[in-house]
């Protein structure tokens, strides 16, 4: 039981945050982790943040857990409505998919590309069987501009070609974007404007991840089916 708290508190603490439904399919096998959760909240060692839309609440680290663990006094703040959702984006995007995937820290970031353009943003490392792969991630918000996305990953494929670190990663095709959408016509949108304005010397990888306005809807989808294989 104490090396199941450990790992939820190190996961938690990993992302900023955590869902239900994500600790459910990571350490619970899809049965409810409430009894656990409810008694880590009491301890004083996570707690419960609710106001998401659908009715769902998220978790974080209190504070005096992140200060026993010595990491950043503002991952126990509650996060405004963009860093929630970015964060939220990331979670799922790591937990919630078929892929291997861990978020990885920002101090590993930096150890292993150097300082530069795009190392504060979130990466994640994907294992595809013998193979490996990082993901610089962008989550760009549902009412932003395309083309300033576009702009944005151009400019920092060329300063990253420009970092031997980065480019040795990029040019052994272990390096990568991945663009976090929320919606099945911005993925296709996207794909055709960077066919368009390609080629990009970094591969780009589109994929659909829930956002704020639809994460609920999505989790209960996803219980439906879940359920439904149960009872087959």
């Amino acid at each position: 039981m104490l090396e199941r708290d450990e790992k939820i508190k190190t996961h938690i603490g990993r992302y900023g945050l955590s869902i239900r439904a994500v600790i459910e399919k990571q350490f619970f096998d899809g049965a409810t982790c409430d009894h656990v959760m409810n008694r880590l909240i009491k301890d004083g060692r996570i707690v419960s943040i609710a106001g998401l839309p659908g009715g769902l609440s998220y978790y974080q680290l209190s504070l005096a857990e992140v200060r026993a663990r010595s990491l950043p006094e503002h991952r126990a703040r509650r996060k405004k409505s963009g860093a929630l959702r970015q964060a939220l984006q990331v979670l799922c995007f790591c937990c919630m998919s078929e892929k291997k995937r861990s978020k990885l820290d920002r101090k590993v970031v930096g150890e292993t590309f150097g300082k530069g353009a795009g190392t504060g943003k979130p990466h994640c490392a994907e294992i595809d069987g013998e193979r490996s792969i990082v993901y610089r991630i962008y989550a760009p918000g549902p009412n932003s501009r395309d083309d300033y996305l576009l702009k944005c990953i151009k400019s920092d494929t060329e300063k990253g070609m420009k970092q031997p670190e980065v480019r040795s990663w990029i040019e052994a095709q272990c390096f990568a974007f991945a663009v976090l959408v929320e919606t099945p016509e911005r993925k296709e949108r996207l794909k055709r404007m960077i066919s368009r304005t390609g080629p990009y010397e970094v591969r780009i990888h589109i994929e659909i991840v829930p956002g704020l306005s639809n994460l609920a809807a999505v989790i209960r989808n996803r219980e439906e089916i879940a359920n439904a294989d149960r009872k087959q």
